[in-house]
């Protein structure tokens, strides 16, 4: 199985909107999440980034990616993570949904609905979530989104 790893930008329980500079060269602080999105208080529900080596063709930036994990981190963090399925946004913005070792779940359906709802809500806030994908539908995608160097 292939692997895959993430950047965090966002750290699980942070309410900062943190994002890498669009030069890739360090991280930005965008202001309070809650300004863009007030669900939770604008708490970030779980880890938030990207995945390496990754293009969004729609938004021309790094495939964003949610983890699910036991573990603390902190901006700038690699983890490896496996993928387990994706949120597919009207606006074409997808979010990966993936685990760390952490975290023994292979599906979406396996997480509690309480914190499903959660990240269905927070993530389809400034865009419909349309659709979830399974984890062979969410690898297809990723797949097709690896940078050709």
């Amino acid at each position: 199985m292939k692997k895959y790893r993430a950047v965090v930008e966002i750290p699980k329980g942070s309410n900062r909107r943190i994002h890498l500079s669009y030069d890739g060269t360090d991280f930005v602080d965008l202001g309070l999440i809650s300004n863009e999105i007030p669900i939770n208080n604008g708490v970030m529900p779980v880890c938030y980034g990207y995945i390496e080596n990754t293009i969004n063709d729609v938004e021309k930036d790094n495939v964003d990616v949610i983890i699910f994990s036991n573990k603390s981190y902190k901006t700038k963090d690699k983890i490896d993570i496996k993928i387990i399925g994706m949120l597919n946004r009207e606006d074409g913005d997808h979010k990966i949904i993936a685990t760390d070792e952490s975290v023994l779940i292979n599906d979406f359906d396996d997480i509690k609905q309480v914190e499903r709802n959660l990240i269905l809500k927070y993530f389809g806030y400034k865009s419909k979530i349309i659709s979830i994908d399974n984890r062979i539908a969410a690898m297809e995608y990723l797949n097709s989104s690896i940078i050709k160097v």
